[in-house]
């Protein structure tokens, strides 16, 4: 169950003992670096997950943190992230416009992957892993997890339809998996979790400034869609899970595609989820689940 505290928070009733503890990261572009804080203050008040469910952006921090990486060392990736680092223009887009699948290509960011992540196999991480992509052909979301490489779905649960290309997986094409399940409480729910934490990547505020192009107004529209649908399914699993959520409060709009404020956004929902953290420990909430 969950039960509201101030506008910015909701916060588990206490249990009547420890819970399988979900750690769900969703979409969000580069707001996914406010995950990473809020990881880190988890972390500090000694709250371990017991599996993780991720897509989109979340994926890619799912995949470090079920690694083992250290939330310092997840900290310093993204401070040194840059996108045009990741991504490669795809030139056919420029020939045959229409006919082409993706504006660009995330070769760059496999071999980052293959270089950084602590093992690309997902029956060697540390922490059960769940990737959500999105079959392309069906609508349908598919849950990756278990055994084989978790490179490919990766790729896939982050490429955003006409941005990037979608992915091969066993003969259908996949793309984001924020489409289909950006947060997947029932699947958490079906894996045996109890108590769900997670941090708002996608929120929506007012856009100050005028939207300029079709990219603009793209992820504008991406970042409304997937609020609206993480929404309906918080309402729909009110009482069934216990939900510790952090909805961060920023000073302004941050595009899903501008890395450069990776770091304030990091020191931003630390020091957010650090405070709502403290606020429980002393009791003015009730008990973590």
């Amino acid at each position: 169950m969950t039960t509201q505290a101030g506008l910015d928070t909701e916060f588990p009733l206490a249990g009547a003992g420890p819970a399988p503890k979900a750690l769900l990261l969703c979409g969000g572009g580069s707001r996914g670096a406010m995950e990473v804080g809020f990881y880190q203050a988890l972390t500090e008040y000694g709250v371990q997950p017991d599996l993780i469910l991720s897509s989109s952006i979340g994926a890619l921090n799912g995949a470090y943190i079920a690694g083992g990486m250290t939330p310092r060392q997840l900290i310093e990736l993204w401070r040194d992230f840059e996108l045009r680092r990741a991504v490669s223009v795809n030139w056919a887009w420029l020939r045959r416009g229409r006919r082409s699948a993706g504006l660009l290509g995330l070769d760059p960011l496999r071999a980052m992957l293959r270089r950084t992540l602590p093992t690309t196999r997902f029956e060697q991480l540390a922490i059960p892993l769940t990737i959500v992509t999105t079959d392309l052909q069906s609508g349908s979301a598919c849950y990756w997890s278990g055994q084989g490489d978790l490179i490919e779905p990766l790729i896939a649960s982050m490429s955003l339809p006409g941005i990037f290309s979608p992915v091969e997986l066993g003969g259908r094409p996949h793309v984001d998996g924020g489409l289909a399940n950006d947060v997947p409480f029932a699947k958490a729910e079906e894996l045996g979790a109890r108590a769900a934490y997670m941090i708002e990547c996608a929120c929506v505020q007012r856009c100050p400034r005028p939207l300029r192009g079709w990219a603009d107004i793209l992820m504008r529209s991406f970042s409304i869609a997937l609020a609206g649908k993480y929404a309906a399914e918080r309402e729909h699993f009110h009482g069934r899970l216990e939900v510790f959520l952090v909805r961060p409060q920023l000073a302004e709009e941050i595009d899903l595609l501008d890395f450069r404020h990776s770091a304030e956004l990091i020191e931003v929902s630390y020091n957010q989820t650090r405070g709502l953290l403290q606020r429980r420990q002393v009791g003015e909430q009730g008990s973590l689940p």
